[in-house]
């Protein structure tokens, strides 16, 4: 699923560079999702050239941005709504006196469309 050999998934392993779940049943590593990333995120730096430690050091910025940007999204998706005919992310109260919100959509071009409506 990688393209990463068992070997390679090993010495990894061992540096603390990812971190696998062993099952009882099986005899296999186990990677959780996180792990699974980390993986293809390496190899995908290797690839590009870069040293093990400069694609373990890339990999991990990477998924600290993801997590990041997952954590914003979060707080401040407040649910899809349609909106004027196009369905749009409720991105919460736009001011302090909350009267308006912000609303977020993608056109037909694929570009992001920011409305802010009172409410």
């Amino acid at each position: 699923m990688t393209g990463v050999s068992p070997r390679q998934l090993r010495y990894w392993e061992q540096k603390g560079y990812i971190h696998s779940e062993r099952n009882e049943k099986m005899a296999s590593r186990v990677f959780n999702h996180k792990n699974f990333m980390m993986v293809k995120l390496i190899k995908f730096y290797l690839d590009d050239n870069f040293s093990l430690s400069t694609s373990v050091e890339k990999a991990q910025q990477h998924l600290n941005d993801v997590e990041a940007t997952h954590a914003f999204v979060l707080k401040m998706h407040h649910g899809l709504v349609n909106r004027n005919g196009k369905n749009m992310i409720d991105m919460g109260y736009f001011d302090k006196e909350h009267k308006k919100r912000l609303y977020g959509y993608l056109d037909d071009a694929g570009q992001v469309v920011y409305q802010v409506a009172e409410i």
